[in-house]
């Protein structure tokens, strides 16, 4: 009897073990190759997940581009100014194009309007973009910004476009002038390099820090050591007393026909990415 229930036992030992080594061989012969989403330090790469064959290290540790506020202002006959302000909290990449719509949603959640366009933003850069003109005929409560895909650019030897804007002004204009108030400044080029286009964006403020009129314009050929006047008009009334300018003046250093030639054999900074 002991020497059939030993039996017994071997049998199954060895069973157990045959059915162990196809189960193990079926696993060998089938588990999934290394990828760069295993969770696991493999294949060559720097760090888990990252380096190597995968995505760069420093690459995977950027961060979303944010958004710091969204607003509107009326303009007439149905008609609203967007405009949000966004941050790039990424110190050497930048993106040479975002994509971006604007949605405006009812008290519901419901959308009921939405403006598309794309923009661009620097490394570490805080910026506004402003959708002008966007028809929303009917009661809203929400106005939200999201961007499609972004393929960020590292910028090497990076060097900010330097414009600065002076002599900001405001007034509120006469009978005899078309119009109802009006903003200028003079445009400074303290960059090395000549531009083909240069953005300004002009925003007003109450005192409360309500915002309460939005403007744009552009400036075409601006050379280095430059400075040109400029003057934006508001053709519909402000009913709030502005108290507050903000004037901001950008340039897309990612197109290269945004740079003049100026004869020089010398390096575009801002272009190495």
């Amino acid at each position: 009897m002991r020497k059939r229930t030993l039996k017994q036992i071997i049998i199954a030992a060895v069973f157990f073990f045959i059915l162990a080594g196809i189960v193990f061989l079926v696993y060998f012969f089938n588990q999934p190759g290394p990828t760069c989403f295993d969770g696991i330090k493999n294949q060559e790469e720097e760090e888990i997940d990252c380096g190597g064959p995968c995505v760069s290290c420093e690459l995977s540790e950027i961060e979303d581009i944010q958004v710091l506020w969204t607003k509107s202002v009326p303009t007439q006959n149905n008609f609203f100014d967007l405009v949000a302000q966004i941050r790039n909290p990424n110190q050497n990449y930048g993106v040479g194009t975002v994509p971006f719509i604007f949605e405006v949603y009812d008290t519901d959640g419901n959308p009921i309007a939405q403006s598309s366009g794309q923009t661009y933003i620097l490394p570490n850069q805080t910026k506004y973009i402003i959708e002008p003109k966007v028809k929303i005929s009917q009661s809203w409560g929400e106005i939200k910004i999201s961007f499609g895909e972004i393929k960020w650019d590292k910028l090497t030897d990076y060097q900010a476009p330097n414009l600065a804007i002076q002599q900001k002004e405001y007034r509120l204009l006469d009978y005899r002038e078309p119009g109802f108030s009006q903003a200028r400044g003079v445009l400074v080029n303290k960059s090395s390099f000549d531009f083909n286009k240069v953005s300004i964006n002009v925003l007003l403020f109450d005192s409360s820090g309500q915002l309460v009129g939005l403007n744009i314009t552009e400036m075409n050929t601006l050379l280095s050591g430059q400075e040109r006047d400029f003057i934006v008009t508001w053709f519909n009334k402000i009913d709030n007393q502005v108290v507050l300018v903000e004037m901001e003046a950008e340039t897309n250093v990612f197109d290269p026909d945004n740079y003049l030639s100026s004869g020089q054999d010398i390096p575009e900074k801002f272009q190495q990415y």
